[in-house]
């Protein structure tokens, strides 16, 4: 018994023995395969790497072949140009040519670079060197700033020798001697540039007169390249506003000062009148308190007994005072609906006129079609300034109006039951 436990002992270990170095040997024939594998995408990769390179320097070339196969179809197919086609082409370096001509003499113009230089016996512009070399000069000049004396008309409308700057499109001028400048600015039909009024005061000239001396200074300048002086110069007063609405704006006005005057002398009136309060028949006993139509009221009652004929002399009372109290009132109403109407039909006729000057001068002239429509725009600007205020002010006294004969109606119910 005790043999055979020690050979089931030998046999278990010899077995667990050999399982391991079984295990061992898969472990390292992994290692081993996965060393393999790596080398081999190693050297795939390599490979692809040249061949990506091959491919791409095969590209090249093929781009290289085309180009000189495109240009040298091109020669080829030059030669075999017909003289037609040749002198197409010959008119359109021509045309082009003059083209060029023309902006370097407009160019220089504008300048004023004297052309005597750069033409020929006929009078054409001639393209060469020296023309670039003025053109490079020029620029060059306009990208650095520089003091040139010029001619100015000053603030007094004298021509005088002023130091002038230019920085694109703005211009600075300064005169040593009278100690003034400021901004410039040339009109179209203008020779000469001007000085812009009332825009740079002492300390600025001052600050002008460093930068014209050392270089350094602070300027001011508009950035709107005009835009505001000319905006400054176009503002006009009440009166010049309302002379652009044309006839219409008469009527208009007329409507206006009626409502106006209206409103005012029936704002006076109500605001004269005595108050009424809801206790008419409890300050009966007290006389000192009825005024106006209260009064009124009191009496018709003392002297008709209880019956129709007190009712009637009662309404027609109130119908009568009714009338005076809200007459004129429908004036205000009716100039707050006839003045907008008014403007709307001056819009319209001055629509018409707009559209007729665009049919006889067309419309390449923005200036002349966008003014026509805004003083068309003027007379309902004007009606609507009219008929605002007027619907405003006929409501508030309608209401006043209406509360104060609703309480003397009323009392007046009071009064026709009431036993004296």
């Amino acid at each position: 018994m005790v043999r055979f436990m020690i050979l089931m002992a030998l046999f278990f270990s010899a077995f667990s023995y050999s399982e391991t170095s079984v295990n061992q040997q898969l472990l390292d024939r992994i290692a081993k395969s996965k060393q393999q594998l790596m080398a081999i995408e190693k050297q795939v990769n390599q490979q692809s790497l040249s061949y990506q390179k091959r491919i791409n320097q095969a590209l090249n070339d093929v781009k290289d072949l085309r180009d000189k196969a495109s240009a040298i179809q091109r020669v080829a197919d030059e030669q075999i140009l017909s003289v037609e086609q040749l002198s197409e082409r010959v008119e359109k370096w021509r045309a082009q040519d003059n083209y060029q001509k023309l902006l370097l003499q407009s160019y220089f113009e504008q300048n004023g670079t004297p052309l005597g230089q750069f033409t020929n016996a006929n009078g054409e512009v001639v393209i060469s060197e020296s023309v670039f070399n003025t053109l490079q000069s020029q620029l060059v000049d306009a990208l650095v700033p520089r003091w040139q004396p010029s001619k100015v008309v000053d603030e007094n409308g004298e021509i005088e020798h002023f130091n002038v700057l230019k920085m694109g499109p703005i211009a600075l001028a300064y005169n040593q001697e009278r100690a003034s400048g400021g901004l410039i600015e040339k009109h179209v039909n203008q020779a000469i540039p001007s000085l812009v009024k009332g825009v740079y005061s002492e300390g600025e000239v001052a600050q002008l007169a460093q930068l014209n001396s050392t270089g350094l200074g602070t300027v001011m300048f508009d950035p709107t390249l005009g835009n505001a002086a000319k905006l400054q110069n176009k503002q006009q007063g009440i009166l010049e506003h309302i002379k652009k609405g044309g006839v219409w704006a008469l009527p208009i006005l007329f409507f206006g000062a009626l409502s106006l005057v209206v409103a005012l002398i029936k704002a006076v009136q109500l605001l004269k009148l005595p108050s009424v309060k809801a206790d008419l028949t409890a300050r009966l006993s007290s006389a000192k308190d009825l005024r106006g139509a209260e009064l009124t009221l009191v009496e018709i009652a003392k002297n008709y007994p209880v019956s129709s004929q007190r009712d009637d002399q009662l309404v027609a009372f109130l119908m009568k005072y009714r009338y005076q109290v809200e007459n004129y009132l429908g004036v205000v109403a009716t100039s707050a609906a006839i003045a907008p109407l008014l403007g709307l039909l001056g819009t319209v006729s001055g629509m018409i006129n707009t559209f007729m000057m665009m049919n006889t001068f067309g419309t390449g002239d923005a200036a002349t079609v966008s003014g026509g429509i805004s003083e068309a725009l003027v007379t309902t600007e004007l009606g609507l300034i009219v008929a605002i205020p007027s619907l405003i002010l006929s409501a508030l006294l309608s209401r006043k109006a209406k509360s104060h004969n609703a309480k003397l109606e009323a009392n007046a119910i009071q009064l026709s039951k009431y036993e004296f």
